[in-house]
Parts: C-alpha cells; sequence; structure tokens
C-alpha cells in the first residue's frame, strides 16, 4: 500500500510539473463578495488622488482636484527646484478663445486634424469649449494682468477666432508655471508634493482592471502609495529617451529643448495596464540647433528663420545649413511651424539629413552670438569645440566629415543665388543671401530638436485613458502633453492649453469619490511612510552677511550679500536652478557689475535676461535687509 502510495504521489508531481498545475490554494477568491483588491495590497500611503508629474498638467489637476475636496499626492521625479517639465521653460502662452466661438474653433482643429482619424470630433469640442473658461479659471488662482490677443499659427477657416494668453506681459520667463505652482503651495494643507519620488508602476486589480495606486520609488525603496479615487498621469514625452526617439519617431537621435526628466515613464506604466497609445510618431518639431554638453537640451529655441521671439536669426546671417552629403537641404530663412514645413501644399515634418551641419564665414561669425547666451564673436564657443574653425573649405570638410567637392560646389552655388539675389535651390529670402566668402570658414554640428513628443496613453473627452478596445481603464486619467491630442500639425500654445484644460478634466473627474472600491482604509496597522529627498543646508550668516531671495526661470535663487561700512563687499549665489551653460553666464557677470559700479542699475545680460534680473531683484532684497 505504502508503496503504491508513493508511486501515485509521484504520478501527481509529474503531471504537475508537465502541465504547471498547482495544488497551491488562492491568496484571494476573485469570485467571492468579499473580495476587495485593496486588502491584498500591502500600502505604505493613502490619498484621494494621485498625481504623476509636477509640470504645468500635473499643477492644474492637483489645483482642480484639491478644490473638489480630495487629499492630493502629487509625485515628481526630479529634485526639488528643477520640477516644471516643458511648463517652465515653455512660451508660457495659453491658447484660448471666446466660448460663443467653438464652432469656429472646431472648424479650424479639424483642418489641423487634417486627413487623420483622431482626435474625434467630441474631444475637439470638448478641449475648445473648456479653453474658453481658460482666463476665468487662471484668474481665479491668482494670476493678474492677463492678457489676450489673436494667434492663429495656420491660414485655415476659423483660426481668427484663437487667442492666446499672457500672464502680465511676460513670455519665456517661467511666469505661467510659476502662477501654477504658487496656488500648489496655498493649496499645501490639501497636495502634499513629494519631489525625488518617481513612479514606477501602477497598481491595477487583475479582474476589475481598476487601477487602485502607484508604485513609487524613493530613497532606494518601492512604495505602494493607494488613491482611491483617481491616478492622473501627467509625465509629458519621451524627449530625453533616445531608444523610443529611434522606435517612435524615426530619428536616429534627438533632444528636447527644455525638458530633462522626460523619458516616457508614463507611457509605459500605462502600456503595462494595457492603454492603448496614440500620436506617438508626432512631435512638435524638428528644429535643428546646437546641443548644450552640460544638460544634453539644445540652447535655445531655433536660430533657424528671421531674427524673432522664437530665433536668434543666425541662420540668415552668411551661413547655410548642410547635410551628410555637404549640400544644401532646406531653407535657412524659415523657421518650420514646430517642425512643419509647407511641402506643395500639404504641411509635413522638415525632412533632414543627418548629421547636419551650420557652414558659415569670419562676416557671420562677427555680426552676432550664435545663441543669445553666447559670447561676443563666439570666441569661447570656438575654444570650447562648438563651433569648429578652419581656414579653407577644403580643410573644413576635412574636419567635419563631408565632401569637399560637393561642400565647395555648394557654397559656389549659393554665393551666385546671393549675387543674383534668388535661391533656385529653396527659394531663401533674398534679403536673406549673403555670401560666404570671408576666410577663416566655420561649421557646427546641428541635431533634431523639439519642443515637445505628443504620443502616449490615448485619453476621450473625459480625461480617461483608454485601452486597446477603447474602453476606459477605471481610476486612470491623463493630462498634458503625456498622449496629447495633436495628431498632426500643431497650433502654438495648443500644448500649455491642454495642460490647463485636461488637467482640470482630469483632476476633477479623478476627485470623483467612486464607490465601485472601498472608500475606507486598506492601510494595516502602520503609520503611514513619508518620502525623503534632499534639502538644502542652512546658510550661517556671519556679521555683515545677509539673504536676498528672487525667483528665476528655474526657480528660487538666493543670494548672499557681504556689506562692510555700507560698501558692498562680496556676492556669492548660494543657490540656484538655472540652466548650466546659458542662464548661469549672466550669474558672474552680473554680480561682478554690481560689486564694480556699487549699485543693482546695471544691465542685464543677453540671453539671460530672467536669470539677470532675478539676481539683480535677491541683491536688491539684501541691501534692503542691510538697510542700504
Amino acid at each position: 500500500m505504502k508503496k503504491l502510495f508513493v508511486i501515485l504521489l509521484s504520478l501527481v508531481l509529474i503531471m504537475q510539473t508537465l502541465t504547471g498545475f498547482s495544488f497551491e490554494t488562492p491568496q484571494m477568491n476573485y469570485n467571492s463578495q468579499d473580495y476587495h483588491f485593496e486588502y491584498t495590497v500591502d500600502w505604505h500611503g493613502e490619498y484621494d488622488v494621485i498625481v504623476v508629474g509636477y509640470g504645468g498638467a500635473g499643477a492644474t489637476a492637483s489645483i482642480e482636484a484639491a478644490d473638489e475636496g480630495a487629499e492630493v499626492l502629487l509625485l515628481e521625479k526630479a529634485p526639488k527646484g528643477q520640477e516644471g517639465g516643458n511648463t517652465r521653460y515653455a512660451g508660457q502662452a495659453v491658447l484660448a478663445l471666446d466660448k460663443n466661438n467653438v464652432d469656429k474653433g472646431t472648424e479650424y482643429f479639424k483642418s489641423l486634424r487634417g486627413k487623420f482619424n483622431t482626435p474625434v470630433d467630441d474631444i475637439i469640442i470638448s478641449y475648445l469649449e473648456k479653453a474658453g473658461e481658460n482666463q476665468e479659471w487662471l484668474t481665479s488662482i491668482g494670476a493678474k494682468n492677463i492678457m489676450s490677443f489673436p494667434f492663429n499659427e495656420y491660414d485655415y477657416p476659423g483660426g481668427e477666432v484663437m487667442d492666446a494668453l499672457i500672464i502680465e506681459g511676460e513670455m519665456f520667463t517661467g511666469k505661467l508655471y510659476r502662477t501654477l505652482q504658487e496656488a500648489v503651495e496655498k493649496r499645501s494643507d490639501k497636495i502634499e508634493v513629494w519631489y525625488e519620488s518617481p513612479a514606477v508602476g501602477l497598481i491595477q486589480d487583475p479582474r476589475t482592471k481598476t487601477v487602485h495606486g502607484v508604485k513609487v520609488e524613493n530613497n532606494g525603496r518601492v512604495l505602494n502609495i493607494r488613491a482611491k479615487n483617481g491616478v492622473v498621469l501627467c509625465t509629458g514625452g519621451f524627449e530625453n529617451n533616445q531608444q523610443m526617439i529611434q522606435d517612435y519617431l524615426h530619428l536616429p537621435y534627438g533632444y528636447s529643448k527644455a525638458a530633462r526628466y522626460n523619458t516616457g515613464d508614463g507611457i509605459k506604466m500605462a502600456m503595462e495596464v494595457g492603454a492603448n497609445l496614440w500620436h506617438m510618431g508626432n512631435m512638435a518639431g524638428p528644429d535643428l540647433n546646437v546641443l548644450n554638453p552640460e544638460t544634453g537640451t539644445t540652447f535655445a529655441y531655433a536660430i533657424q528663420g528671421e531674427k524673432s521671439v522664437l530665433s536668434t536669426g543666425f541662420a540668415t546671417q552668411n551661413t547655410i545649413f548642410i547635410g551628410a552629403d555637404g549640400t544644401r537641404f532646406t531653407d535657412e530663412s524659415v523657421l518650420p511651424h514646430h517642425g512643419y514645413i509647407d511641402f506643395h501644399g500639404s504641411w509635413i515634418q522638415m525632412p533632414l539629413s543627418l548629421p547636419a551641419f551650420a557652414v558659415f564665414d569670419e562676416t557671420a561669425r562677427l555680426s552676432q552670438p550664435v545663441y543669445d547666451s553666447w559670447s561676443e564673436g563666439n570666441v569661447e564657443e570656438i575654444e570650447k569645440g562648438y563651433v569648429i574653425k578652419a581656414d579653407s573649405i577644403d580643410e573644413l570638410a576635412k574636419k567635419i566629415g563631408v565632401d569637399s567637392a560637393n561642400l565647395k560646389k555648394t557654397i559656389k552655388d549659393y554665393n551666385k543665388f546671393c549675387n543674383d539675389k534668388k535661391d533656385t535651390d529653396f527659394n531663401r529670402n533674398p534679403k536673406t543671401l549673403k555670401p560666404i566668402a570671408k576666410a577663416p570658414y566655420y561649421a557646427m554640428e546641428l541635431v533634431p530638436s523639439f519642443t515637445n513628443t505628443q504620443g502616449g496613453p490615448e485619453r476621450n473627452k473625459n480625461g480617461e485613458v483608454l485601452d486597446v478596445n477603447g474602453r476606459p481603464i477605471p481610476h486612470l486619467y491623463s493630462a498634458g502633453e503625456l498622449g496629447s491630442m495633436f495628431s498632426s500639425i500643431y497650433q502654438g500654445t495648443g500644448n500649455l492649453g491642454e495642460a490647463v484644460v485636461f488637467g482640470r478634466i482630469s483632476g476633477k473627474n479623478a476627485a470623483k469619490v467612486k464607490y465601485d472600491v472601498l472608500q475606507e482604509t486598506a492601510m494595516k496597522v502602520k503609520a503611514p511612510i513619508k518620502a525623503v529627498w534632499t534639502e538644502r543646508e542652512e546658510i550661517i550668516l556671519k556679521s555683515g552677511e545677509y539673504i536676498g531671495k528672487d525667483r528665476g526661470i528655474g526657480g528660487p535663487i538666493e543670494v548672499k550679500v557681504n556689506v562692510q561700512n555700507k560698501k558692498i563687499m562680496n556676492i556669492d549665489v548660494v543657490y540656484h536652478n538655472e540652466t548650466k551653460g546659458v542662464s548661469t553666464n549672466a550669474i558672474k557677470t552680473v554680480t561682478d557689475r554690481i560689486v564694480k559700479n556699487q549699485t543693482t542699475d546695471v544691465d542685464t545680460v543677453s540671453g539671460a535676461t530672467v536669470t539677470s534680473k532675478a539676481i539683480i531683484n535677491a541683491v536688491k532684497d539684501a541691501l534692503d535687509k542691510a538697510g542700504l
């Protein structure tokens, strides 16, 4: 008998190995009426709503959810002081329109959509109806002196009703983001912010597909944080993920113009819970720019096109753009519309030949800095290797690795266009046709850059993330550039408008009490775990030292001013998050000027005006405390 039992047990074990069948008792009966997924998770904290990403969309969603009465956790991947995503560095203009003009606005947006199937009309209408409230909402959270002006980027019917909003007339100063951030800070009793705390996964019930919370990485730990009513993904795009750029944009490489922490995290998390993706191949770009090796982003918005608020206009000097074969491939005098150019009546993303270079001569070098933050005559940038110098075209071609004969012919043909005042290749604006004739000659490599990517999880008009079958994933929402509604050509100010519009829609809907889940606590008997992050060390002041504060484009700026016998002896900038290689160039220059002239009435540094003014104001603040 014993022998028979052993034989039967052996057969069972063999069958278990072959079939994968297990006799283990399930942890939970999913069909039981007593089943609650919430009790199966070891939670480390609970909130009503979790918002992932502290950019414009995340800030807006948090504000709206808090105003609906929700307890909100706002997660941010970046260190404190470097939050803000693209919103902090964008132009700060927000799309809007009169509520009575939604029909015309819809006609315009359908033209922007072109022959693409998405977004459907309902989403466009929902977006524009809410955009009609943008000015009123911004005013309600503290924005003052909002200026509105007509702005349609394309000559399509209905475009005449599109407006842009600017707070206090400030562009590229971070004013919109500061307004949103101040509104978040005023709601600190309802909104808790965690820095250095990236979301690394969503917690989903495998039976109902409901998203119950977020896995958060902090200080070497992964914490399970519950959201009773909703999770809102606001993590932006994948501008800093080179593999995703290759996979989805079909570019060998590309770089952000601003945000450094947008690496597609929200897209991956949404995919893991079954989200459908849309618009993954669309981006606000490419433009061609020089890469800032200190940040991994480009130096500014653009050099292509004539000088404007967006472009330095350097490409309209004695300059041409060439591709891998040493020939021109575009009209240097035209700045693409967020990367799109008019191609025989259709708008397409600007074709690129990579590697690409800007080639120019001595006249162009002396005409202006390539970027406003660069040195006079671009001398320092030549020394740093950003600009390559050669005494002849042959030598320059060899240094940058292009065919010398092609490059010489290209320059010869281009110089003839300059003489004839007619570019028969690309129809460059005649007034910008300036010959490349004076040695030495220069080149700098240009890389594809973009304001942002537009792809991500598909959302509906309620801000709900949809699965691959078009059904909402319960309790999961999104806002902003993560899964933007723009499928084809992009209307400037539209993404910031979208951050405010869908931030409000998703934040409000996420805050609604959900009765398909437990509303009571699912925490086991323990205290919630709080995140930790690096805080600044306290500054110990000596006699005659005073701290002054203001805000730059990168957030708070603090200076320490040493005053002796009513004289400014020294100024140290003790805290800032301004962009390396760009705004930070102003720090030494401005502080040196103040000390030398013994006054804060000094010139700002071109290309770093916001940083310069913040330093000046911070010094004034310190001097006020010193009684000067």
